[in-house]
This record gives C-alpha cells, structure tokens and sequence, in this order.
C-alpha cells in the first residue's frame, strides 16, 4: 500500500456520462474525447458509460467515439449492460404508475414515447393506453410545445413526487424514470461490480442530471463554461470541452 492508501493492483473506474460531456450537444463527438479515454483505458481503466440515453443510443456514440466500455448505465441506471449484452439490472417504472402517467399527458395533448426495456414504442393521440404490457418500461418520453409540457412538468413533479422520477430533458421534452434511479448509486453498483473502491473512481459530466454522479465520485471532472452548475461539489475540476481530453489525462493517468 503507498502513500495514498492505493494497494498495488487497484483497479480504477472512469464513468463519463455522453451528451455534453464526450459529445457536443448536437450528439458529434468532442474532438479528442474519445482518443483520451482510448489512451486511459490502454493504460488500465476501466471505461464505463453512464447516460439517460437508450443503450442503443450509448452504443452507437461510443462506437462513433471508437471506445469501448466495460459497462453501459442507461437511463440514468434504469437499465444497466455489460458491454457483451449481458444484463445486470433493469428497474422499470412500476407499471400502474406508468399507465397513469402517459394517460394523464394523452389526456392533455402530450405525445408520449414508452421505452420497453430498450424498444421504444408511440403512442397515438386520441388512441390511449392500450393493452401492451407495461411491466418493463425503462422510460416515459413526454412531449409537446414546450409552454404546455412545462406546465405538465410542474403538474407531475408535484403530483409524482417520492414516487416518480420526474426530469425537464429539453425544452418541451420530459423524462419519467422510477423513483430510485440516480447516476450516482449507479455509480456504485458498478463499481462493486468491477470490484473497485469508490475511493478508485473518477465521473465526468455537464449538468444537474450527473451530480449524483459526481458526488459519489472521488474525482469530479464538470465539463463547460466556468462558473459552472456542479461548480459548487467539493474538489470539482471544472474544463471547458476544449480542455477535457488533456484534463483526463493529467487527473487519471497519475492514478493508474
């Protein structure tokens, strides 16, 4: 053990969330994002995903940015992969709750786009629920014009709350998650998975969704402008897009 209680042969875990973090936000990859976490995990470490997008999604941005993670942690770690396919968890949103929800935003001219496990499936204005199995939705998509859906957003959250994970995505979209889903106890579930101290990890994000994830991280990295929405989490480094790949660098590689 050294100095910094480190045993030799310590694995150490890198999870970066995608868009605004690896990718701009128009989904391209941020140039020299992926060539430095190629480099990090040639030297060791372990490349883990955690986004709110599909898995389809996270894999096709990590093959565009030519790296690939052990571990993908999708809708915020409702649906948790290993890079082989192999399931590791999934928590869908109780279904009853569900139903209701996308019922109630149909009710009110919302579209509404429902994620079975990894599939996604619309549901048609003036058509309702319908009797498809609603036991493994990993997500709700709500959306419409945004003055309508950030009012639908105020209703649910206040309706929903402690029971629903309710999120603004963008203007005129809106998440439903289930209830316990968070970055950053998907964060240490991984871990354990991988056998990795938490005291072994470094997260990498942009917004408000990866501040669990930072927090629960030993290394935080926020990406963007400067002063900066995860700014105020203890020991954060915050890097402009255009610093990121040198800044993975010099935090991780003296780790490994």
């Amino acid at each position: 053990m050294d100095a910094t209680g480190r045993r030799p042969g310590d694995p150490l875990l890198l999870a970066c969330d995608l868009d605004g973090t690896l990718l701009d936000y128009e989904a391209a990859p941020l140039p020299g994002a992926g060539e430095a976490v190629a480099e990090l995990s040639a030297a060791g470490a372990l490349f883990v995903v955690v986004t709110g997008r599909p898995l389809q999604a996270a894999r096709r941005a990590t093959t565009d940015l030519s790296v690939e993670p052990v571990i993908f942690a999708c809708y915020h770690g409702a649906f948790i992969v290993e890079a082989s396919g192999a399931v590791i968890r999934h928590v869908p949103v109780p279904s009853g709750s569900a139903r209701a929800v996308a019922a109630e935003a149909l009710r009110r001219g919302a579209g509404v786009t429902v994620w079975d496990v990894d599939e996604p499936r619309e549901l048609e204005l003036g058509t309702g629920v319908g009797d498809e199995p609603w036991d493994a939705v990993s997500r709700l998509i709500l959306h419409g014009d945004p003055v309508s859906m950030a009012r639908l957003l105020s209703d649910l959250r206040a309706e929903w709350a402690g029971r629903l994970r309710i999120e603004r995505i963008r203007s005129g979209f809106i998440g439903v998650f289930a209830h316990e889903v968070d970055k950053g106890e998907a964060l240490g579930l991984v871990a354990r998975r991988l056998g990795v101290p938490m005291e072994r990890t470094v997260a990498c994000g942009d917004g408000t969704a990866d501040e669990s994830l930072l927090a629960a991280a030993a290394v935080r990295v926020a990406v963007g402008g400067s002063p900066h929405v995860l700014g105020h989490l203890p020991g954060v480094v915050v890097t402009s897009w255009a610093r990121l790949p040198d800044t993975l660098r010099g935090l991780v590689l003296p780790l490994l």
